[in-house]
């Protein structure tokens, strides 16, 4: 693996990037390297031409986001706790969000799972894959809601190792249809300005976690019929957007959690829930902890 990936191109100084922050290469195993990152990129790299023989690139998302514009004008957007799998796709370009940037970059050779002793399907995965255009964003589904909630318990010495372990499981789930992994549907055209609209609803929503959001309020806002909102919103990020909502509301609570000095009650209210024990139920429905449990728990790691 000499050539460099795409999303190699993000955590490499050498390649253009401009990086502060953590970022630790190892190889926790023979055909596997992983990058555990932490990081603000300040400037965009410019991408590599694609190599001959690519290897699987699997990004798990911690903090931050991520939007990959391919060669063909479409646009990706990775969001916090979704994994993005890229192999031979055709990428124009990157950008992060502002502020941190922070997971996991597994670079998986075809023989890596050969050590595990598992049969992976090389063919079926690069079909599955290939019909997606080599870009595939998972986002709800049994495994990565469990990796998401692992992820933020998992000590800073051994993430490496179990994201390692994780990327080639992800292979072996894909290879075999499993039922914990779903892949979403093959991309379809939609019409440039009602897409447009739903991303600037998205970003609304993300910045206004706190007020109380609802379909016909964000529908009249936008100059939008709540149908399409709904319908394109959950076609764009992979589900309905009340979902999403409720997903990046306990996300941001998390993060206030381990990071700031206010009480929950406080993050209960910045978060958007006039009760802190609906606050409350909803966190622990996302985390399997209570806030006062989380905040300990996040503390001492």
């Amino acid at each position: 693996m000499e050539e460099i990936t795409v999303l190699e191109t993000l955590l490499k100084p050498n390649t253009g990037a401009s990086l502060s922050g953590c970022v630790r290469w190892t190889q926790p195993m023979d055909g596997v390297r992983v990058c555990d990152f932490d990081c603000a990129l300040a400037v965009p790299p410019a991408l590599p031409a694609e190599p001959s023989e690519v290897p699987c690139e699997v990004l798990f998302c911690r903090q931050g986001g991520l939007r990959l514009t391919m060669t063909d004008g479409r646009q990706v957007f990775l969001q916090e706790h979704e994994v993005l799998l890229l192999l031979g796709a055709s990428v124009k370009s990157l950008s992060v969000a502002d502020g941190l940037f922070g997971g996991e970059l597994v670079l998986i050779e075809q023989s890596a799972a050969a050590p595990c002793r598992l049969t992976v399907n090389a063919a079926r995965i690069k079909a599955r894959v290939t019909s997606h255009l080599g870009c595939v964003v998972l986002r709800s589904a049994v495994w990565i809601d469990n990796l998401a909630a692992a992820l933020q318990s998992v000590p800073e010495r051994d993430r490496a190792a179990y994201s390692a372990i994780k990327a080639i499981e992800l292979l072996y789930l894909i290879s075999t249809d499993s039922p914990l992994l779903t892949m979403p549907p093959e991309s379809v055209s939609r019409d440039h300005y009602l897409t447009d609209t739903v991303r600037q609803v998205q970003e609304y929503m993300v910045s206004h976690l706190s007020d109380p959001l609802t379909i016909d309020q964000l529908s009249a806002r936008f100059r939008i019929s709540p149908t399409a909102l709904k319908d394109i919103f959950r076609q764009t990020y992979g589900r309905p957007i009340h979902q999403y909502l409720l997903e990046k509301r306990v996300q941001h609570a998390a993060e206030l959690l381990h990071r700031s000095p206010l009480s929950i009650v406080d993050i209960a209210a910045a978060v958007g829930y006039n009760s802190a024990s609906q606050f409350g139920v909803a966190f622990k429905r996302r985390y399997q902890l209570t806030p006062s449990q989380y905040r300990r728990q996040a503390r001492k790691s």
